[in-house]
């Protein structure tokens, strides 16, 4: 260091130099006296030029300082003496300052060998005000960030779907709280976790393949059974969809998988009621011809047979083919019912009451060594539904059961109220609410996983052929479906069968009413034995179907006239006052079908009944036009259902009143 005292021009040069700096300097000897500085310094701080020549004592700038108030409040020579005291130990130090204009200076004192020491001050105010902005910039971008985290971290949660990322390694680097949730856990507790830990073993054994497909960067779509900790099954339908950053090699893979367990079932009830809906139009298609060769075959057979006499003729050919043509009538019957066809008949009906009373029917007719075990609950309310298809119901299920267990074993009927949940309905389409339980169990062979899927399909059995027609549990789920109810059954190969059904209580559901059936089967209503039998007009345009019901018609007693169609009919009526009954089939080829002729006879002949007859699935006392009221006939039918029908119908014997029906003509004439 050059004493620039003894050297003016040299201390000019000096102080031009440290001049062209953009910092400002000074440097000052070992007694703190002030030997260069230049016009920075004094600007910076906003110096007067008198303090600063060569010499000045460090003590006045700082005093300047104390005094306008540089150091805040305080005893100003005290902040000076503190201040000189530290500069005397000649440490290095760098410090910034934050001047009351608002400028912020750097100060960086730097000890000099011969004493003394150089300090310079640098100007930050632009530097930090401008880490200052890109700090808030950071900020908000960060805070941005986390809002758009927490966003995606709620979609995550809230979609319907567990989602997890996982590495090549199978670690989970996140899950969402569905997937965690599906194995009784939180989020935060699977991460870190290997799937090996978190996975079913049966799950991941049947996963890995997969697995191993996204971890080769293939896109993986796959549907799958899983089994959950907590003994759950579940379809699931999984996505794998690998990672690949910059490199383009797979460092990870995201899941997402979706519970199709719904889904599923709804498809396969979708299914099932395709299955039934066919059967039923294929039923009703089949059932008006098949009815009607039975009616001709049976027609035919029995009055042979009766003909006849008892041997060996008849016991040999004729009876088995009577036997089998009626086992082919109650197979059509069954086949309609199934095909929901039937009328139906809910009504609130006492379950306890009614399983009490199948139960005593079913011991005495089922195995000695199957006993039935019936329980029920207290305060089980009434169910609506058809009390007669019930019991058919349970007895089909005791049948299967027989079966299952070979007669020996345990039958098990409990009975309990159940309240069904909203998730729980919505997963059977139903409402929600109250409704009877009936667990029917067996302890007999059991089923397999595919049996059970199919167990209510119409004609699937497991039984050996012909040991079975395969519609007795698809009538009972027939049942159940039309009862607005659901049934659902859980079995394992050697652990039995339970079949779950629940029945929609008086609470949940209105009993509705039901058409009433036409003349059905019963003791034949007694006829005045004197009164004369009013004539029938016969419409049918089956000639050997006509032929076999003129001859039952003949056996009764009644005089008749026949007809191919309706309106041959109205013509015969036209001209004929003695009809007093038309006997007509209700689909006939024409423009009338017997619906039509029957409003037409309403209409025009008040004073002659009619009775309608069909071998159709569906037989119902009202067409689409509105019918109502009129007589209905199943065909194939016996003589005696035949003489109760049109002893129902049989009109009060009436005088013939040319007058009143001109162009018509009394048959005796």
């Amino acid at each position: 260091m050059h004493d620039t005292s003894s050297d003016p021009g040299l201390s000019d040069l000096v102080l031009q130099g440290l001049g062209q700096l953009e910092q400002g300097i000074t440097i000052f000897d070992s007694q703190l006296h002030l030997v260069a500085w230049n016009a920075q310094f004094l600007e910076m701080y906003g110096y007067p030029a008198r303090l600063a020549f060569q010499g000045a004592e460090f003590s006045s700038f700082i005093r300047y300082n104390a005094e306008r108030g540089e150091y805040g409040p305080g005893d100003h020579e005290a902040q000076v003496a503190e201040r000189v005291a530290t500069a005397r130990r000649f440490e290095r130090h760098q410090v910034e300052r934050l001047r009351p204009n608002g400028m912020i200076l750097q100060v960086t004192g730097t000890p000099l060998p011969g004493g003394g020491f150089v300090t310079t001050y640098t100007d930050m105010t632009a530097r930090r005000n401008q880490e200052a902005r890109l700090q808030e910039l950071v900020n908000e971008r960060t805070h941005a960030l986390q809002l758009s985290e927490a966003r995606l971290k709620l979609i995550a949660d809230e979609v319907p779907a567990g989602i997890a990322h996982i590495d090549r390694d199978l670690t989970l680097l996140y899950a969402n709280k569905r997937f965690a949730a599906a194995y009784g856990r939180r989020p935060e507790e699977v991460i870190g976790l290997n799937a090996a830990e978190v996975l079913h073993p049966r799950t991941l054994s049947e996963s890995a393949k997969f697995f191993e497909q996204a971890r080769r960067g293939a896109l993986v779509d796959f549907e799958m059974r899983i089994e959950l900790p907590d003994g759950r099954i579940k379809d699931i339908r999984t996505l794998l969809r690998p990672e690949r950053p910059s490199s383009g090699e797979v460092i990870a893979f995201y899941l997402l998988s979706i519970d199709v367990t719904r889904r599923k079932a709804t498809m396969s009830a979708l299914m099932g009621s395709q299955k039934m809906d066919a059967l039923g139009r294929m039923a009703s298609g089949i059932s008006h011809d098949f009815n009607n060769l039975l009616t001709i075959i049976l027609g035919n057979l029995v009055p042979l047979a009766e003909e006849l006499g008892d041997g060996d003729l008849v016991s040999e050919y004729l009876t088995p083919a009577i036997s089998a043509a009626r086992r082919g009538s109650a197979l059509t019957q069954r086949l309609l019912t199934l095909a929901r066809r039937e009328q139906f008949a809910p009504e609130p009906t006492d379950i306890v009451g009614a399983v009490d009373e199948i139960c005593t029917l079913l011991r005495s007719s089922l195995p000695r060594g199957l006993q039935i075990v019936q329980r029920s609950r207290a305060q089980v309310p009434a169910a609506v539904v058809d009390r007669a298809q019930l019991e058919m119901a349970l007895l089909n299920l005791a049948i299967n059961a027989k079966d299952a267990t070979e007669g020996k074993g345990r039958i098990l009927i409990e009975i309990a109220p159940y309240d069904l949940p909203p998730e729980e309905a919505d997963l059977l389409h139903l409402p929600a609410g109250p409704y009877v339980r009936i667990l029917f169990s067996d302890d007999g062979c059991g089923m397999s996983a595919e049996q059970t899927e199919r167990v209510f399909e119409p004609f699937y059995t497991s039984k050996a052929a012909g040991a079975g027609s395969g519609l007795g549990l698809s009538m009972v789920y027939g049942f159940v479906k039309q009862s607005n109810g659901a049934i659902a059954v859980q079995s394992t190969p050697g652990q039995g069968a339970t079949f779950t059904i629940l029945l929609p209580s008086v609470e949940l559901t209105a009993p509705q009413p039901a058409d009433q059936p036409g003349p059905a089967a019963g003791p034949v209503t007694a006829v005045d034995p004197d009164a004369p039998l009013p004539l029938i007009l016969l419409v049918e345009d089956d000639q050997d179907v006509r032929r076999t019901i003129r001859r039952k018609i003949a056996a009764i007693g009644h005089p008749l006239i026949e007809a191919d169609n309706a309106t041959e009919a109205l013509h015969l009526l036209r001209r004929i006052d003695a009809v007093g009954i038309v006997l007509s089939d209700i689909d006939m080829p024409g423009e009338m079908d017997g619906y039509a002729l029957a409003r037409r006879i309403d209409s025009d002949y008040p004073d002659v009944s009619v009775l309608l007859m069909s071998g159709q699935a569906s037989l119902s006392a009202r067409d689409s036009s509105g019918t109502t009221g009129v007589p209905l006939l199943r065909k194939p039918f016996s003589d005696a259902q035949l003489a109760n029908a049109l002893a129902q119908v049989c009109p009060a014997p009436r005088q013939t009143d040319l007058a009143k029906a001109p162009g018509r003509k009394d048959l005796a004439q």
